[in-house]
Parts: structure tokens; sequence; C-alpha cells
């Protein structure tokens, strides 16, 4: 093997070792949301347009109506708007509104099935808004606590 190509086989999997199954974005980098991610979670979360992944605090485990973890977003827009985006359209992918509150840090509550969603909204200083969205387990009523 030729020193570039043992190269280039060891640049390919120090890359495929640092990069993460969430569109294909490396680990540590922010990305946009792009319209590979928005297939991965269609049908069950929407996520507005532009709105830029921070990926050193996103953990997503499996992908489509069965993941679970932690989204975590910038958003450009007016806050009002960014929690109206996330109000009106979770419930369009089947979420039911089970709370809500809008203030300096804003929270909305879902529930699908099995599984419950939060997302908490604050805006920043500089005209965005940090949104993190956390989907996990539904703890039945009755079940046993560990």
């Amino acid at each position: 093997m030729t020193p570039i190509k043992y190269l280039i086989v060891l640049l390919t999997a120090l890359a495929t070792a640092g990069c993460a199954n969430m569109g294909g974005t490396a680990v540590g980098n922010d990305s946009t949301v792009t319209e590979a991610t928005s297939k991965q979670l269609s049908g069950d979360v929407t996520l507005p347009p532009g709105a830029v992944i921070k990926q050193q605090d996103t953990l997503v485990m499996s992908a489509a109506n069965t993941w679970m973890g932690r989204i975590s977003l910038s958003v450009a827009g007016e806050p009002q708007a960014v929690f109206a985006y996330f109000r009106d359209g979770m419930p369009t992918t089947g979420w039911t509104l089970t709370s809500s509150s809008f203030s300096k840090t804003s929270l909305l509550t879902f529930t699908k099935a099995e599984r419950v969603a939060t997302v908490q909204m604050q805006a920043t200083n500089f005209g965005g808004n940090d949104v993190l969205i956390t989907v996990a387990p539904a703890v039945r009523a009755g079940a046993a606590r560990p």
C-alpha cells in the first residue's frame, strides 16, 4: 500500500470514528438542520427551518418514531414565534400538549404513546433562542420506581 493510500484509509477511519449518526454531521460541530436530519426525525418532531443543532449538547439514541435523548438547538426569531412553532407543530406529528408556560424560560410538555417530550426555550442576548428538546420514556402510574 502506498503512503498516500495509507493516509487516506487512516483519515477515513478517523473521520468515521468521530462522526455521529445525526444527519452525518461530526460530533462537536454545530450544524444547520438539513433535510436529511428532518427526514430522520420526520413523523416524530418538527424542527424549525434554519435551526442549528448544537452537536456537543445533543444525544439521540435510535431514530424516527422511537428515539430517546436530547436535541439542543439555536433558533432565530422572536421567542413568541418559536414557542408557537413548537406548540402548534408538535401536535401535527402526533404529540399531545399536556402543559405549557411562556416566560423568560418557556416550557412545553407533550406525550405520545409511551414517551414524554419537553421543549424548553430561552431567548439569548443575540436575538436567537436556545431550545432543548428532551424525549424520554413515560412513567406509568403505579409503576415501581428504582
